[in-house]
């Protein structure tokens, strides 16, 4: 019976599209091929039936590629949905991105939705699922990562009536039309306000940055269905925020929206909740008097929208995201043009320069990091024995800034202890090394106010065993540390391995500060440096390694990145416009210390000319100025003992023949894949690729399609600066 079937539904799809493309052609051709196609197809695919007379193990769920329309398809997919809803949208996914079967996907979830008893809830489940998420097909051109749809706008499309076409060139839409025409009878085609809140969610995930406030506008009537009222007043509020084009009608945002308990898009409704306290930013900035005052409203509004962009990125995985992106967008522009103009109102003299670019940055000067110290809190809360960790990433990413700033996210029964390595690793021994940890261990306690303890004795550590008198110096401090803990902050720990292969220190070091860790629960290591524990090869490390929590310290979020650019610190008198933002963002790659150091060469650049050369001029960065900054080959020698550092790593590291690679790489800003590398460099396209893999590690360089670049555009500059000999460009203009 399959082989007959197959046979006769063969034939069918051949003959059909004779009436499009030639009965002659199709005859030679179709007829055979698809009698022959539709007989192997019979032949492969088996339908056993229950005792219900519906397929029991039906090809939809084991074969990507039926072409016929089975009996049963629909129902094996709603009994699919009414097992396992997570499971089901899993393979609903699966058989969507098969054209000649998205009737059985659209009809099984038009009936199971409308027979949902939280049907609204189910659709954002389906909407913010990610099986969803993902391409219909892999993209095979550059072109495809944007012409592709996701398998979610397919199947919202398909529910809201819309046909979405999911093949990335024209004959693909051609013959997607046809599938669509031969297959359009066995879809349900009735109109409900269920299928059109799906259609409205097709839409939004369609236009993402270019929805518009008529686009929320179009909602039928949900409000006997669970969570009705909530889509409704949501919708309305982020239509009425899309159309704020002056900073004071965001005071007007007040929602009603409930609690988000229960809510079918929590998350949704805390954006708003955010939105509405931007809005109250704004009117105390309307209301008040002073500008002080002002100024700190309107720094209030921006921290909270660079937050709330943060969290939509992270948590609204719902179609809304895309119109909470544009809100977010519209109105941190509005915050900060009345800013710039406040803070141009009575800002007289040379403005203090707030970046810093050479020493480890506190207080309000320290700007980024919280994912790190949220981190740290985590590992650290609550009581019992908390692990030591390492934190590890490029050269000037702050991670001596983090340590310098540990001490403000404790409690006061928490002692932070600094043991810098450049500062105390200066000794001649092992002895020496554990009589400034006791010291400084005796030091932090006492300028806490701890209780009576007698300062170590040096001939302890020098003329005994130093682990023995290290040892019992940490017995008496746990007899008088009142419930305190310790945290020792040891800063660029890479020259601990340096003094061990000096001699200087003992490889047992490691070993003892291991059990030192395992004995004292409120006894904590927290270290710095460039290596992971992974490049830590040698044997006197691996004792560390069970007992030390790896976290890196990689480049700035770009909400971060934006907020150290433009908001240093809370009364920063200067502007920046959108353009400049992003030019700074791209060049430096958000590396903090390269943030630092051109926004600093910006505002130096600003004090000179207004100040020294009376150029009176715009309080406000554009694009030009940071072009002029970054032209001047000032910056770069500014910036030497970052630049020279990351290639002293390079010179240095394993495996060998880095330089020679970032000079190859540097000759172009458009990259060179391995090969080109190879050539370029003289070298094999082996040790070129062991090369590229080393510095994409340390984060240097990184690959985009199949071509190896630099991470951070500023490098390659200099580079080219440095050692221009093999340039193809000239190493300050534009864009290289």
């Amino acid at each position: 019976l399959g082989a007959v079937w197959g046979s006769a539904s063969g034939a069918g799809l051949a003959v059909v599209p004779s009436v499009g493309f030639g009965a002659v052609l199709c005859l030679a051709f179709g007829l055979p091929l698809g009698l022959l196609g539709g007989l192997l197809s019979g032949l492969t695919r088996p339908v056993t039936s229950g005792g219900d007379g519906l397929p029991v193990h039906h090809p939809l769920i084991w074969d990507e590629w039926v072409i016929l329309p089975l009996p049963g398809s629909r129902a094996a997919l709603r009994r699919a949905l009414e097992r396992d809803e997570e499971a089901a949208l899993h393979l609903l996914a699966q058989v969507a991105r098969n054209p000649f079967q998205r009737w059985a996907v659209q009809s099984a979830l038009h009936r199971y939705l409308h027979g949902h008893t939280d049907p609204i809830r189910f659709l954002y489940q389906l909407a913010a699922h990610p099986a969803m998420e993902e391409y219909t097909s892999a993209p095979l051109i550059k072109k495809d990562w944007e012409r592709l749809p996701s398998v979610g706008l397919i199947v919202l499309g398909e529910l809201g009536g819309r046909w979405v076409y999911g093949g990335s060139d024209f004959l693909d839409h051609i013959l997607e039309q046809l599938v669509r025409l031969l297959t359009l009878p066995l879809r349900d085609r009735r109109r409900t306000p269920l299928t059109a809140l799906a259609g409205t969610l097709h839409d939004l995930l369609e236009k993402r940055e270019q929805v518009a406030p008529a686009d929320l506008r179009t909602l039928p009537d949900l409000h006997e269905y669970p969570g009705g009222e909530e889509i409704h007043r949501t919708f309305a509020a982020l239509a009425d925020f899309l159309t704020y084009d002056d900073l004071l009608d965001l005071p007007q945002t007040r929602v009603r929206l409930g609690r988000p308990e229960g809510a079918v898009r929590p998350a949704v409704l805390r954006a708003i909740a955010d939105l509405e306290t931007v809005g109250e930013e704004v009117a105390a900035y309307r209301d008040s008097t002073s500008r002080v005052n002002r100024l700190a409203a309107l720094a209030r509004a921006t921290d909270t929208l660079d937050d709330l962009e943060e969290y939509v990125e992270a948590e609204v995985r719902t179609p809304e995201r895309y119109a909470l992106r544009v809100i977010i967008r519209r109105w941190r522009r509005l915050v900060s043009e009345a800013g710039g103009k406040e803070g141009r109102v009575v800002e007289y003299g040379p403005i203090a320069n707030p970046y810093v670019f050479g020493n480890p940055v506190s207080g309000d000067l320290f700007v980024g990091r919280e994912d790190i110290l949220r981190r740290l809190e985590e590992l650290w809360s609550g009581a019992g024995q908390k692990p030591s960790v390492v934190l590890f990433g490029h050269r000037r990413m702050g991670k001596s800034s983090i340590l310098h700033n540990l001490g403000k996210r404790f409690g006061a029964h928490t002692v932070i202890v600094d043991f810098n390595m450049q500062r105390v690793g200066l000794v001649a021994g092992t002895g020496e090394l554990l009589y400034n940890l006791a010291l400084a261990l005796y030091d932090a306690l006492t300028d806490d106010g701890g209780g009576p303890l007698t300062e170590p004795q040096e001939e302890d550590f020098l003329t005994h065993n130093p682990y023995t008198g290290c040892d019992r110096f940490l017995k008496r401090l746990n007899r008088v540390r009142g419930g305190r803990r310790f945290i020792v902050t040891v800063d660029e720990f890479e020259l601990i391995e340096e003094a061990i292969d000096e001699g200087r220190l003992e490889s047992r070091l490691l070993d003892f500060w291991r059990g030192l860790i395992q004995t004292y629960p409120w006894f904590i290591m927290a270290f710095a440096g460039l290596h992971t524990l992974e490049e830590m090869i040698r044997d006197y490390w691996k004792p560390l390694y069970g007992s030390v929590t790896g976290i890196p310290v990689g480049f700035l979020t770009p909400a971060a990145a934006r907020r150290l650019i433009t908001q240093p610190t809370p009364e920063f008198a200067l502007d920046y416009d959108q353009e400049a933002v992003e030019r700074i963002i791209a060049l430096t790659g958000r590396q903090p210390y390269l943030i630092q150091l051109l926004c600093h060469n910006l505002v130096a650049r600003f004090n000179r000319r207004t100040f020294e050369e009376g150029k009176e001029g715009e309080r406000r960065f554009h694009r030009a100025d940071v072009e002029e900054v970054v032209n001047d080959p000032a910056l770069f020698r500014d910036g030497d003992a970052y630049f020279t550092g990351v290639w002293r790593q390079a010179e240095t590291g394993r495996p060998a023949h880095q330089p020679e690679v970032l000079r190859a790489l540097a000759a172009s800003s458009a990259g060179l894949t391995a090969a080109e590398a190879a050539v370029r460099a003289g070298l094999g396209e082996e040790a070129v690729r062991a090369a590229l893999e080393t510095l994409a590690r340390h984060e240097v360089v990184r690959e985009e399609d199949g071509r190896w670049v630099f991470t951070v555009e500023l490098m390659r500059r200099w580079v080219v600066w440095r050692w221009g000999s093999d340039r193809e460009d000239a190493p300050f203009v534009g864009d290289g």
